[in-house]
């Protein structure tokens, strides 16, 4: 990943008397995990009590409650997937919040070239939030020929650049460029039909959203 700002990592880098990030405080509330299957690892509940706790959370934290969207949304995706290998691999990183996530719905679909030994993707999302310097997965649409559907994507991944509204703030919303992205076919999530199922938390999270968002349902 290539990121595109004048500050420097070093100069980025939390003290230890630092407060919390915006996704610790979003990890502190338990809400990450609230109507999520325990089976998953979360804690149950419903979508009301998300919805009713998000709203509580806008209120008093607006930095937070835009990264909820994004996070919980990313969770979502690996919930819903058949792809058990990559819920069971990272979910865990999600919920804790040692890695940040993102899904940008309602974007246009990433593009791919077949190379006969893989795909190589390209495309642009604007209005993203949740793009910490320090790395997150991009849960992202995709088309592959004549299939659509999501794919689970590092930020590592070479020829994945961010470009961030401004400086150090996981609210913020920055563009993703991917040129040339190798993609696995492990790293396949579901077909277009994952889409329905995330709808119903994304209403849920509705007061979150960020502002400018890709998200047009």
């Amino acid at each position: 990943m290539s990121i595109d700002t004048t500050q420097s990592p070093a100069s980025t880098v939390a003290s230890p008397l630092a407060p919390p990030t915006a996704l610790q405080r979003v990890v502190a509330t338990g809400l990450l995990r609230c109507a999520v299957p325990t089976s998953c690892g979360g804690n149950g509940g419903s979508l009301d009590d998300l919805s009713q706790a998000a709203q509580v959370l806008k209120r008093q934290d607006t930095e937070a409650a835009t990264v909820l969207w994004a996070q919980r949304l990313a969770i979502e995706a690996l919930v819903q997937s058949p792809n058990v290998g990559l819920r069971e691999l990272w979910l865990p990183e999600l919920f804790s919040g040692h890695r940040a996530g993102t899904l940008p719905i309602g974007a246009p679909p990433l593009t791919a070239e077949d190379t006969g030994r893989g795909w190589l993707l390209s495309g642009r999302f604007d209005g993203v939030p949740n793009l910490p310097w320090e790395g997150f997965s991009l849960v992202a649409p995709v088309c592959l020929g004549s299939s659509k559907g999501w794919i689970f994507l590092r930020s590592e991944e070479d020829g994945l650049s961010v470009h961030p509204a401004s400086d150090n703030h996981a609210s913020d919303l920055g563009t993703l460029r991917l040129r040339n992205v190798y993609f696995r076919v492990d790293e396949w999530l579901g077909d277009a039909d994952l889409t329905e199922r995330l709808l119903p938390l994304a209403f849920a999270l509705g007061s979150c959203r960020p502002r400018l968002s890709a998200l047009t349902y």
